[in-house]
């Protein structure tokens, strides 16, 4: 009788010690489940641009519809849409994508958004097109290290079409060795650059404009808008016509 409950005691030690050991495990994996998450919720960070424009900012900009019926944004010359960088983008960006739906409605070209520096004289990350020569324009991504303070760097620039009449989709994904342009959904251009640093960091103090670079700067953009993101998911972006 005793070796019985002797028996039944070290089987019940045994199985709690093991009870023990898997309660432990399952706590470390939904802690790392949960790190994870965090992980990944960080890298899907995506900022609408467009959120910038607010009861503050409709002079010079008229509400219209794009082709696939969604609402859109046409900026008059007049238009003045800015914001502290900080309401709306993040402190750093290193590897990222930009993505934006567009109809230009003049051959001026433009920015089609800036972050400026605080001085108002670098464009530290942007989107600028070109005026339009022969049908054609550059479209350029300007990515100047903040430590730059004598003149802003186009990082990529690309020769478009010129297609007043059309909406159109064009994207880039930064990555740490090289930028893929997509124009309509479809990869242009994929082009090898050197990026220092690596990681872009914003002035506290920089001004996000949108369809234009700021007073000094200025290069207002007479365009319609219907998306306007930056993504932090650059592995799995996907392009939305």
């Amino acid at each position: 009788m005793v070796n019985a409950i002797s028996l039944l005691s070290f089987h019940f030690s045994s199985w709690l010690k093991m009870l023990l050991i898997l309660m432990t495990i399952f706590v470390m994996h939904i802690q790392c489940l949960q790190l994870s998450g965090q992980s990944i919720k960080d890298a899907i960070a995506e900022y609408r641009l467009l959120d910038v424009i607010d009861d503050n900012h409709l002079q010079g900009i008229e509400f219209i519809h794009a082709d696939d019926g969604f609402p859109a944004y046409k900026f008059l010359p007049t238009a003045d849409v800015k914001s502290p960088y900080r309401m709306l983008l993040p402190e750093k960006l290193q590897e990222f994508a930009i993505e934006v739906i567009y109809q230009p409605n003049s051959a001026k070209g433009g920015y089609l958004f800036s972050v400026v520096n605080p001085l108002d004289t670098i464009v530290q990350l942007g989107v600028h097109f070109s005026p339009v020569i022969k049908d054609t324009w550059n479209i350029s991504l300007i990515y100047t290290p903040p430590e730059n303070s004598h003149a802003q760097k186009k990082l990529v620039t690309y020769q478009l079409p010129y297609e007043p009449k059309k909406w159109t989709s064009i994207a880039f994904r930064i990555l740490s060795d090289k930028v893929v342009f997509y124009y309509d959904c479809e990869i242009k251009e994929t082009t090898m650059v050197v990026r220092e640093p690596l990681e872009m960091i914003f002035d506290s103090a920089s001004t996000l404009y949108l369809a234009q670079a700021g007073p000094i700067l200025e290069g207002h953009y007479e365009v319609s808008a219907t998306f306007a993101y930056i993504f932090y998911l650059i592995h799995l972006y996907i392009c939305k016509k």
